[in-house]
């Protein structure tokens, strides 16, 4: 619990940042406050690479939100300077896949999707979809 403390302020700088296009307007799309609230559960029920496989896919639709930009929030936490879990060119899914056994890095990647999701309820919901 004490490290998810940490990692709020982490996780909202990263939701502040322009580039990952979760937040816009002061605004979170209700369907990204969906997926990232479900993202900690879907590990624990499917499982950690499963879990990132489908984050990492563009839902189907044109009218859909991009689930990786969660997967990329998530890596941008871990590469952070005051978490600094990830090296600046390492993909998450990749070294999922690569230290698939490594127990802290699973810890890690839960720690800051809680991080995130205790995050964008500091953000009011917008009603439209992203297109």
């Amino acid at each position: 619990m004490k490290n998810i403390e940490k990692y709020i302020p982490i996780a909202l700088r990263v939701l502040e940042y322009n580039e990952t296009g979760i937040v816009e307007k002061g605004k979170i799309n209700k369907t990204y406050n969906g997926y990232i609230s479900s993202f900690g559960a879907s590990i624990i029920s499917s499982g950690l690479l499963p879990t990132l496989i489908f984050y990492s896919k563009k839902a189907e639709g044109s009218d859909s939100v991009d689930r990786s930009l969660i997967v990329k929030a998530i890596e941008k936490m871990l590469k952070s300077n005051d978490i600094d879990f990830l090296a600046g060119e390492e993909k998450l899914l990749e070294e999922v896949i690569t230290r698939y056994n490594d127990y802290r890095l699973k810890k890690k990647i839960q720690e800051c999707a809680i991080a995130l999701k205790l995050a964008i309820r500091t953000y009011p919901q917008s009603e439209r979809n992203k297109s």
